[in-house]
């Protein structure tokens, strides 16, 4: 009788140790995940902020070149009606526009350029923080893949990819 207690004991004993096992192994197989790409950014207030920043800049700059061209089309007609000297004038004055025309929208872009790039900045630094927080080891994002988060040796396929495709591997 002891012995047959004995074995149903080791064999209860063995069948929590598999249900332990079984519900560990299905732990391990979470993922991957994936996230609505353009949901996000579109909900993202860092990018909404840019978004409404950049259309005011436009609004701006549109305001700027109308004002310019309004100026600039009254000296037009009045050099117009000058000697041949004043065409020369005219063709150095339009050119300069055309170079003024290119700052405005070069440093409008600029300036986009770098707002975008901190609040992805901030955007990168949220999803890290979500992943680290929640447990998730890799992150995609669903339309074109534009987030991809990724911790952890063995999440990075990077040396692997390139030796495979004849990269320099450091």
């Amino acid at each position: 009788m002891s012995s047959l207690k004995l074995a149903i004991a080791s064999l209860g004993v063995s069948a929590f140790f598999a249900v332990f096992a079984v519900h560990a192994f299905l732990q391990t197989l979470d993922g991957p995940y994936f996230v609505d790409t353009s949901l996000i950014k579109s909900r993202y207030e860092a990018l909404h902020a840019v978004d409404v920043s950049i259309g005011q800049m436009e609004a701006d700059v549109q305001k700027g070149m109308a004002r310019f061209d309004d100026s600039l089309s009254k000296l037009m007609d009045s050099l117009a009606n000058g000697n041949r000297k004043d065409g020369e004038l005219l063709e150095l004055l339009n050119m300069e526009s055309n170079v003024a025309r290119h700052k405005m929208l070069d440093s409008v872009r600029i300036i986009a350029d770098m707002k975008i790039r901190e609040a992805y900045g901030y955007l990168d630094r949220d999803i890290a923080g979500y992943c680290k927080r929640y447990g998730v080891e890799v992150l995609f994002g669903t339309a074109s893949n534009t987030i991809v988060y990724g911790s952890g040796g063995k999440s990075d396929l990077t040396p692997g990819l390139l030796r495979y495709m004849g990269g320099m591997v450091d």
